[in-house]
């Protein structure tokens, strides 16, 4: 191994001395490339009759091709097979070895003896390095220990090997990093060189990067190559430990999983047991501890206690406090169901024990009640009755809720409502009418006209539909009578049947239209007439043409006589006075107008004042006049 070292420091001193001599031209080719070398002392056409020849030296001289009158002679073996000359004298060499590495010199022999010489230089890339450590952690010490080795194998010329820590490189330093190469030449002339790390590992190197460079020359220039980065894993004792919560991350409630932590500030593996404060009873070893389906009866202190392996008689502790949030089922400050009667006052709370503050609302049939812990009720009505859900919420703990169930119940007689006070029919077309009871205990509703029935129950609500024949003993009646019965007592509603061919005319005010709709806007299952429809059948009876055009001469007239009277009250026609003298103010004119209403029965007037008139007090609005009676 020792004359291997010796004969690589020999050639690099070889190169080294060759560098480039004077006069020399230097070429340089990798390993495998095919090169031609000039011959710059032969010249195209001159005479036959001289010798040239090609000369390798590495230290002596020896002819590789020699042409000439006697002929053309090749003596190199090792050159024969790749080496050709052209027509030019250019040497040509494939598949370029290390050992092709010398000076070449090209000699024209005549009466006078040129030559020149050209070097041959050949370079490999190392292929990329590679590091093997000794182990997988290191123990901190102040002693220098082997950290591993790195090597890179065929390159040339030589390579060289550098370390780094944390891209810092490392420098050979007594006592402090030692750093030793190998490098070995093959059989091919391709070196394989190795470098060996040794350095003191602290508690700061832990998690530290160390890898290696291999700087190589090529024609090109200077390049280098990385190994892969080896993370270093120090190994020191703890000095302290640390409890925590791993999961869940934000607050704890009941039915969670929860899952505590102990670890040291140091990177040697500690034996950890976990117990709650107060409490021999062990509850696990290891890294961690799972606590499965926590209850609030888990809340607490719990500790960890860890201990290294290497010093068994030294303990350290730590402590964490839990606390698991619960909200138990609420209470009603009455029993469910609860039974009220119609315009009774009802107050009922919602309570639950919680671990910290709560929130609470009160939905019916979908709807948002009450934020309060109180549900309060005032005036109860049969609509009022059903279910009530009490929701109880924590809001510093996201998804911790219950809910219960109050229903209420309103016993009173039955409250009625129908489809419509009053309907247009047709003698003996079919008519359909709706009758809506609220009512507990469960009300029986029975109609004073025969026909098909049917009814639906939705909860405390029945809903009977009646279809019936218009016959003419009950247009002489008039009515349909709907009526609701159970033990607390009954209700009744009418609904008015108007022939289509004589509908009523009633008495309304401005306000009353505003707010009620006439009879013709009822429903009642086909039955009704619409206005457009109405007015159609108005004018299709000459006498009622003929009563409307009437009443409305009387109206107008009457409407003339009350603003002469209420102009005179007012002072706008003196008495005695001679000459014609105007009723209304300078500038204005008085606006009588008869509105007829297009939208309502053709019986219906309205006398609307002027734009300009105020109204006098104890002036009610616009009347409108019933023309039925």
């Amino acid at each position: 191994m020792t004359s291997l070292i010796l004969l690589s420091l020999c050639l690099l001193s070889w190169r080294g001395a060759l560098g480039q001599p004077d006069g020399v031209l230097q070429v340089k080719a990798k390993v495998s490339e095919t090169i031609k070398l000039p011959c710059s002392s032969y010249k195209d056409g001159e005479s036959n009759n001289k010798t040239l020849e090609w000369l390798s030296k590495k230290t002596t001289e020896k002819v590789i091709y020699r042409r000439g009158p006697n002929g053309l002679t090749v003596p190199d073996p090792e050159l024969k097979e790749r080496m050709s000359v052209d027509e030019h004298f250019t040497l040509e060499i494939t598949d370029v070895r290390v050992q092709d590495e010398m000076i070449f010199i090209c000699r024209v022999v005549d009466t006078s003896t040129k030559e020149d010489a050209v070097q041959l230089l050949v370079f490999k890339a190392p292929e990329s390095p590679e590091i093997i450590m000794t182990k997988t952690s290191f123990r901190s010490t102040d002693e220098i220990s082997e950290f591993g080795s790195c090597k890179s194998v065929n390159g040339y010329p030589l390579p060289t090997i550098t370390w780094y820590k944390n891209d810092l490189p490392l420098k050979h330093k007594q006592n402090e990093v030692q750093i030793s190469s190998l490098n070995t030449q093959l059989s091919s002339g391709l070196y394989t060189v190795e470098s060996s790390l040794s350095l003191p590992l602290q508690k700061d190197d832990d998690k530290a990067d160390i890898y290696c460079e291999v700087s190589y020359h090529l024609p090109s220039g200077d390049h280098m190559m990385e190994s892969e980065k080896k993370n270093i894993t120090v190994l020191y004792p703890s000095k302290s430990v640390r409890l925590f919560r791993l999961f869940p991350i934000g607050p704890v409630k009941e039915g969670d999983d929860v899952e505590l932590k102990c670890e040291g500030d140091g990177t040697m593996p500690l034996d950890i047991n976990y117990k709650r404060k107060g409490e021999e009873l062990n509850l696990g070893e290891g890294p961690s501890l799972i606590l499965e389906k926590v209850t609030h009866s888990s809340s607490g202190t719990y500790e960890c206690t860890g201990m290294d392996f290497e010093n068994l008689d030294e303990s350290m502790t730590d402590e964490i406090e839990l606390q698991v949030h619960f909200l138990d089922q609420p209470e009603f400050s009455q029993m469910s169901p609860v039974v009220v009667h119609p315009g009774d006052h009802l107050s009922v709370s919602c309570e639950a024990n919680s671990s910290v503050e709560t929130e609470t609302l009160w939905k019916h049939k979908g709807h948002i009640m009450a934020h309060d812990s109180f549900l309060t009720l005032s005036e109860i009505t049969h609509a009022m009755s059903g279910k009530y859900i009490c929701i109880v919420t924590l809001p510093s703990v996201p998804g911790l809720s219950v809910s219960k169930e109050l229903e209420i119940i309103v016993k009173g007689k039955p409250e009625l409502s129908v489809s419509s006070k009053s309907i247009y029919v047709q003698e003996n077309n079919l008519a359909t009418v709706t009758c809506k009871a609220l009512a507990h205990p469960k009300p029986t509703i029975t109609w004073s006209a025969n026909g098909t029935t049917s009814e639906m129950m939705e909860g405390p609500e029945i809903t009977s539909e009646l279809s019936f024949i218009v016959t003419s003993e009950l247009l002489d009646i008039g009515v349909v009578v709907c009526k609701a019965t159970n033990k607390m007592g009954s209700s009744k509603e009418e609904i008015k049947l108007y022939l289509s061919t004589t509908p009523p005319v009633s008495v309304t005010t401005s306000s009353d239209l505003l707010t009620s709709p006439a009879p013709e806007n009822n429903t009642g299952s086909g039955n009704t007439v619409p206005s457009d429809t109405k007015k159609d059948v108005l004018r299709g009876g000459s006498h009622g043409v003929l009563i409307v055009v009437v009443i409305i001469c009387i109206l107008l007239l009457a409407i003339l006589g009350a603003v002469l009277y209420f102009l005179y009250k007012k002072g706008r026609i003196p008495c005695g006075r001679s000459g014609k003298q105007d009723i209304t103010k300078p500038g204005e004119k008085e606006q009588i107008v008869v509105e007829m209403k297009p939208d309502s029965p053709a019986e219906e007037s309205v006398l609307l004042p002027g734009a300009q008139e105020k109204k006098p007090p104890g002036d009610q609005g616009e009347k409108y006049m019933d023309l039925r009676n």
